[in-house]
């Protein structure tokens, strides 16, 4: 009846260790075949916040282009009007708004072009509302059909992808930035018109001169340039999106007005989406020469479709962090220059598998913040893995020099790879192993275990034969073979056993 009990009592224990062991292999399985196509999007379309989920990963869906439907309206018209064609009849009421566009670039185009005919407006005095087309009660929609009318096929071309942006998908309409009876105002300096004139003195090209200054035909005529219409950025894109004017006091070659001239719509375009071209090629323009991204077209993140906005944000947040996050060992603040990378949260994104890995037991102290992915990884790097070193074993070295060697007797594996053993990202034995050490080098060697090459005079007996060497033999290898690396000293009767 014991024995029964006993057995019974093995069996259960074995039962349960083998579910928690496909339990196990099953999340990691899950989690590995998840991070195949780690770039998909979510489920709700947005990524979870940091309150959500603090420690991360932070998983980044592959970055395409929205795909808007083209949203067009019928153009508005006024019922039973006709034309006039006699902008003079306009100033008996709008003398101010008729003066100051004759000096507009719109000048050529009569009134009734934006606002219809203006047969009814003229005969009830204005008195009666939808006699004319007014751009205060107009819908958005319907004001940007009045102004695609003429700019969809014009010198204004790309006002044709203006229907699919995400402007007009958001209740903007074209007036909203852009004022059609503009006129560049007095005071203005000329050279934010790009208009410059010859400098009297030797040694400077151009000089800043006002409207004011030039003759009364040069100022008429820079009077007359739309100016975008009053549409100057960041100022006009400001009014909406007053979140992103932080990025004009950033210190650097990336700053909104700067030295380097970059405004919203460097990469932005206002009647459409974000250039394509300024994802990774606009990057490369200055990133090329004599910098870490001289390989990156041959790079695997390239090959793999990854950009350099995938990774930097184009809209940096140099605010200091006020808080610091105390978990574990954890201290590190997050760097504060321009475009700079919170390397494990943009890692995380795609490479899921290592942040798994990284939670394992046994792991590098990436977490705890004393080593960085960049650290082993040129993510610019051509090499296998994007590694800093042509092959593992050097970017190994670096830090594990006493493994290098060389070594009188060594041992073929460590020399050839490390990654044979051990998985850099961490696992559940120790030292980053694969496996326990036992099972480890039972792998290629037979354990003691006499075969065709034993001989009577080895020191050692069968173990399979002689069990009171088994629990010996059979706990951990390294208690007697530590040398596994190599070693400089022969062992007594057997140079290569690598013993103590």
């Amino acid at each position: 009846m014991d024995s029964r009990n006993v057995c019974t009592d093995q069996l259960i224990r074995k039962i349960a260790g083998w579910t928690c062991s496909l339990l196990f292999a099953a999340m990691l399985l899950s989690t590995t075949i998840s991070c195949r196509s780690p770039r998909q999007g979510y489920t709700d379309g947005k990524p979870p916040s940091v309150e959500e989920n603090p420690y991360g990963p932070y998983p980044q869906p592959y970055w395409q282009e929205a795909t808007l439907p083209s949203l067009k309206v019928a153009t508005p018209v006024v019922a039973d009007a006709e034309y006039v064609n006699d902008d003079s009849l306009c100033m008996t009421c709008h003398e101010t708004y008729v003066k100051t566009f004759h000096e507009n670039v719109h000048r050529e185009t009569s009134c009734e072009q934006c606002h219809g005919p203006a047969s009814r407006h003229l005969k009830t005095r204005g008195k009666e509302p939808d006699t004319i087309l007014s751009f205060k009660s107009l819908l958005p929609p319907e004001k940007s059909e009045l102004c695609l009318k003429c700019h969809e096929q014009d010198a204004c071309a790309s006002t044709g992808s203006w229907r699919t942006s995400p402007h007009a998908h958001n209740g903007v309409s074209c007036t909203d930035c852009h004022t059609s009876h503009y006129n560049v105002p007095p005071g203005t300096a000329v050279a934010a018109l790009a208009q410059v004139a010859p400098s009297s003195e030797e040694g400077e090209s151009v000089r800043l001169v006002s409207l004011e200054e030039l003759p009364p035909a040069d100022m008429n005529a820079i009077r007359a340039k739309s100016a975008k219409l009053g549409a100057l950025t960041p100022q006009i894109c400001y009014r909406c999106h007053s979140n992103m004017s932080h990025q004009q006091q950033i210190a650097a070659s990336h700053q909104i007005c700067g030295a380097a001239g970059m405004d919203c719509t460097t990469c932005h375009n206002p009647h459409g989406q974000i250039r394509q071209e300024t994802r990774t090629d606009l990057c490369l323009q200055c990133h090329d020469n004599n910098s870490p991204t001289m390989a990156w077209h041959s790079s695997t993140h390239s090959q793999f479709g990854v950009a350099c906005v995938d990774c930097h944000n184009p809209h940096p947040d140099q605010r200091v962090q006020q808080t610091l996050n105390m978990q574990h060992t954890n201290v590190a603040r997050r760097s504060r220059l321009p475009m700079s990378v919170d390397e494990m949260t943009a890692c995380y994104r795609c490479h899921q598998d290592v942040y798994a890995k990284n939670a394992m037991p046994s792991h590098h102290p990436i977490k705890e913040g004393k080593m960085l992915c960049s650290d082993c990884h040129d993510p610019h790097g051509q090499t296998q893995g994007n590694l800093r070193e042509p092959t593992l074993n050097m970017v190994c070295y670096r830090c594990h020099a006493d493994k290098q060697g060389p070594f009188a007797y060594e041992h073929p594996p460590v020399t050839e790879d490390c990654s044979i053993c051990h998985d850099a990202h961490g696992t559940v034995a120790n030292n980053l192993l694969h496996q326990q050490p036992t099972f480890l080098c039972l792998r290629c060697h037979t354990g003691h275990r006499k075969g065709p090459n034993f001989h009577d005079s080895d020191l050692m007996q069968d173990v399979g034969t002689d069990p009171s060497l088994q629990a010996d033999f059979y706990s951990d290898c390294t208690q007697c073979h530590q040398q596994i690396h190599g070693s400089d000293l022969p062992t007594p009767h057997l140079p290569n056993a690598m013993l103590r």
